[in-house]
């Protein structure tokens, strides 16, 4: 399974905008884009105030607009941050956070040309902005274009090292890559700078898991929690700690439960609470009711399937096939382990050993499955 991003923790623009003209310059303050999804309510409020003063001037317009398509973005309102970004632009079209709140938005709606665009058009704006080199980096780096990532990476911690978010995202680049002592190195870094960001502890804690520290990844993950209690992403990781460790399975089971309140379309979320509700109680779980409001069309669907019992475990990798080698590779790993899980709950020791061997290697390192196929052989044996 693929770790997603977290929004919380958001950049903070205030080292990166223009200098605030004099009309309503209390309003600005509190309008600013400065990262805190908490504030985004009251923020957005003063961004309205600004917007709607008749005595407004064009650059304190652009601001607001510039700034409130960030606190949209944030809230995950792509269609409004688009149409304020696109008014910010009118008002002031050299306005640089503009140019990068939209390229946020757009990736929010899965446009990545358009978010490449902006941002290069936010560096050629203003080539000293460490946060649209950071930006542009992490859009590299998902797009698997590691060598421009680390140098858009690279660049930003030049022109700014004192920014956290550009050592998250370059951890993270490192993390990919499996150079796993200098991801922890600038993960460390990040939160150095910034104890508050919740998207650095969450990474960090991701990584402890893939090293096999679950002690450490369960204590970044309640940090996480603690700075945005609303993400479903951190909910399933620490679920998956609390699986992995040992003795946590009622807590494990009540991770993957949130997650699953709070975002019910994710297929992953039902499986492990499954596993670890039926291995917990040896009781069926809750997954045939979750699936009714998931995607059966599409993977991880013949998974969840085999635990219904509706296939064999030969049917579920046969299904796992995909003209995309890395895509099949990634399958056919899910479909291993979780057929080596429910082969563990039917209490088959050698076909769980067969499937959690083959999981354990050919998963991908950065799929959690990886981990979770190894430690569970350690614990069989």
């Amino acid at each position: 399974m693929r770790f997603s991003m977290l929004l919380a923790g958001l950049v903070t623009s205030l080292a990166f905008t223009s200098p605030v003209l004099a009309d309503s310059h209390g309003d600005l303050d509190h309008c600013k884009f400065a990262g805190e999804v908490s504030k985004a309510d009251e923020s957005i409020a003063a961004c309205d105030r600004i917007i709607n003063d008749p005595k407004a001037t064009a650059p304190n317009r652009a601001i607001a607009f510039g700034s409130r398509c960030g606190w949209w973005w944030a809230k995950k309102d792509p269609d409004r941050a688009l149409s304020d970004c696109n008014e910010a632009i009118r008002a002031d079209s050299r306005y640089a956070p503009a140019y990068i709140n939209r390229g946020n938005a757009y990736l929010l709606k899965s446009d990545l040309d358009h978010a490449f665009t902006d941002f290069s058009e936010a560096i050629r704006l203003d080539p000293k902005n460490a946060w649209a080199y950071t930006e542009r980096g992490n859009l590299y780096k998902n797009k698997g274009d590691f060598e421009h990532a680390l140098a858009d990476l690279n660049e930003s911690i030049r022109l700014d090292p004192n920014y956290a978010m550009v050592f998250l995202a370059r951890g993270d680049l490192y993390r990919s890559k499996g150079d796993l002592n200098r991801a922890m190195a600038d993960l460390n870094e990040s939160i150095r700078l910034d104890s508050n960001y919740a998207s650095a502890y969450f990474t960090r804690g991701r990584l402890s898991y893939m090293m096999g520290n679950n002690p450490n990844a369960l204590e970044d993950f309640t940090k996480a929690i603690k700075f945005d209690a609303e993400d479903a992403t951190v909910y399933f990781n620490r679920g998956v700690a609390y699986f992995v460790v040992g003795g946590r399975l009622a807590d494990a089971a009540a991770d993957f439960k949130k997650a699953s309140e709070l975002n019910p379309k994710d297929a992953y979320a039902a499986l492990w609470r499954d596993l670890a509700e039926r291995r917990n109680n040896n009781v069926t779980g809750h997954l045939a009711e979750a699936a009714k409001q998931l995607d059966m069309t599409v993977w991880p669907a013949p998974v969840i399937r085999e635990l219904l019992g509706e296939l064999s475990a030969e049917q579920t990798v046969g299904a796992a096939v995909d003209n995309d080698p890395r895509t099949k590779l990634g399958q056919t790993c899910e479909a291993n382990f979780y057929g080596g899980e429910l082969a563990l709950l039917k209490k088959n020791k050698k076909e769980a050993l067969r499937q959690l061997r083959l999981a354990a290697n050919e998963c991908p390192r950065t799929f959690i499955e990886s981990t979770a196929a190894i430690a569970e052989l350690i614990l069989i044996h």
